[in-house]
């Protein structure tokens, strides 16, 4: 039975630490291009829709997307492949340079054409796909090429991410160079490949099969419906197959699943996504997934960051990426933590244009205790989200005394976030004002709520929340529960106990 998944690591940490990853792509360059236009009439000639091109985008395809996404999730990325010299490898290094990607690594031949990928469309259906370009393997001096390449300065790298097409770039000699590199150099080596057993010597550091590649490599029938519990039990038969201490199996629709070695350990499900264009989502999810692991990320927080990368791309047109803007955003929404007003805004936002009523209230949540809870629960049933704001410590400090705060703002937060009634917290205060009211004029909650021992003289806030159309409730309070009771009766237990304890325990010490 698999664990559940629990991501132990804040993401966004995480995501913002990719800036500091370096990863070597390789693998199959392939120039996706799509010509657009309308259709309104069929060929007087043949019984085809005739299109009237309105626009033609290049993309970057194959292995170039996974660097592609390397590069916009914020890391330094290197390109290593063989690709023509001719008109189409120009806009390839091109559109590589302009995407930040070194191309320092790429081996142009003049024996190969660059291979490119055409896409008719009218308006938002591909009504066929002509493909150039050669798909041969590439010839011995190429491979050599290649080879010294990525072997140049490979202690550089975090990681390696072989994005393998089947397109001829990736050789047998290239996996026997990298084979015996790993040997004497532990770096992190991802595979994405339609031949994943190929790689079996390569023992991969993670592989990423989608369903279709999982069962043609373990010989099983195909399912409709069903795959993951086909798939679950397979986790020995994969791992004879690879040799991969990490195998990421995505099941489209279903989620993920993922091994550690040969044992079956987490399920991820997929989010719901209308629409989706899967064009090059696999090669989002291996980079995210890559720069979640050499991040530090546990398999939890790596298929979650991955998951989450992947399903903002499907929602874009062609072959598209994630970037890690989008990807903190994303986080940021779906998580109980905001960390900054703009996310702040753009949630709030959110919920006015769909109609729904913004709770607000504040307060330091030293001790959680009862009292709280209960007070949680009636502003939550004021509205439809309840937002939290919460003192930092050096803001309760302020208010409250050097002895304050009992517990830190990251556990303060954490306990509020695990309550049912809160949606979201943030925290607040500066020198300048202690008050919520900076956080006020980025929410403009429909209700203001506040304990019932406030009176509206009591908030020098209540102008800014009068002023944005809000409301101020007070919510009577449960008798007798704070804060301030509570550490003074752990204070008087505790000076109790060292009253009554103190000789016997001197005497027993003595007699030993």
């Amino acid at each position: 039975m698999a664990a559940t998944l629990v991501p132990d690591i804040d993401f966004l940490s995480i995501i913002q630490a990719f800036k500091t990853k370096r990863v070597l792509v390789v693998g199959d360059f392939i120039l996706d291009v799509y010509v657009k236009g309308i259709s309104t009439r069929l060929c007087p000639d043949a019984p085809v829709p005739v299109v009237d091109v309105t626009e033609r985008i290049e993309l970057l395809g194959g292995a170039a997307n996974t660097a592609c996404n390397i590069a916009t999730l914020g890391a330094d990325v290197y390109f290593a492949s063989v690709i023509g010299n001719d008109e189409d490898s120009d806009k390839a290094i091109d559109l590589l340079q302009q995407a930040g990607i070194d191309t320092g690594k790429i081996v142009r031949s003049g024996n190969r054409k660059t291979i490119v990928k055409t896409r008719v469309m009218a308006g938002a259906h591909v009504l066929t796909r002509f493909d150039t370009g050669d798909e041969s393997p590439i010839d011995d001096a190429c491979s050599e090429a290649l080879v010294l390449a990525v072997e140049e300065d490979i202690a550089q790298y975090d990681a390696i991410i072989i994005s393998d097409y089947a397109k001829g770039v990736i050789t047998q000699r290239l996996i026997d160079a990298l084979a015996a590199t790993k040997k004497y150099n532990a770096i992190f080596i991802a595979v994405d490949s339609k031949r994943l057993a190929a790689f079996r010597d390569l023992k991969p550091s993670l592989v990423k099969p989608n369903y279709d590649e999982a069962v043609k490599l373990l010989g099983l029938a195909p399912q409709g419906n069903g795959r993951s519990e086909q798939l679950e039990t397979q986790g020995e038969a994969i791992y004879t197959h690879t040799q991969a201490d990490i195998t990421a199996l995505t099941l489209d629709a279903e989620g993920s699943l993922l091994f550690d070695k040969d044992n079956f350990v987490y399920k991820t499900a997929a989010p719901v996504v209308t629409n989706p264009n899967v064009s090059g989502a696999g090669d989002t999810y291996i980079s995210a997934f890559t720069l979640a692991c050499i991040t530090g990320a546990s398999l939890a927080t790596a298929s979650a960051v991955a998951t989450a990368a992947a399903a903002i791309a499907v929602q874009k047109e062609g072959t598209a990426s994630c970037s890690c803007k989008e990807l903190q955003n994303h986080f940021d929404i779906h998580s109980k933590y905001i960390y900054s007003q703009e996310t702040l805004a753009m949630i709030c936002d959110l919920y006015r244009t769909s109609g729904r009523r913004i709770v607000f209230t504040n307060g330091c949540f030293d001790i959680l205790h009862s009292g709280h809870v209960s007070y949680l629960e009636k502003a939550r049933e004021l509205g439809d989200v309840l937002i939290v704001g919460i003192n930092t410590d050096e803001s309760i400090k302020r208010l409250k005394g050097e002895m304050r705060p009992i517990n830190t703002l990251a556990d303060r937060m954490k306990v509020l976030a695990g309550l049912r009634s809160v949606d979201y917290v943030i925290a607040f205060g500066s020198e300048e004002n202690d008050t919520p009211e900076p956080v006020l004029e980025v929410v403009k909650p429909h209700i203001f709520a506040k304990g019932g021992d406030y009176t509206e003289a009591d908030l020098p806030e209540a102008g800014t929340v009068r002023k944005n159309g809000g409301e101020i409730v007070f919510i009577p309070l449960v008798p007798d529960h704070s804060t301030s009771i509570i550490i003074q009766r752990i204070h008087t237990a505790n000076t109790s106990l060292a009253h009554d304890f103190t000789t016997p325990l001197h005497e027993a010490v003595e007699r030993m």
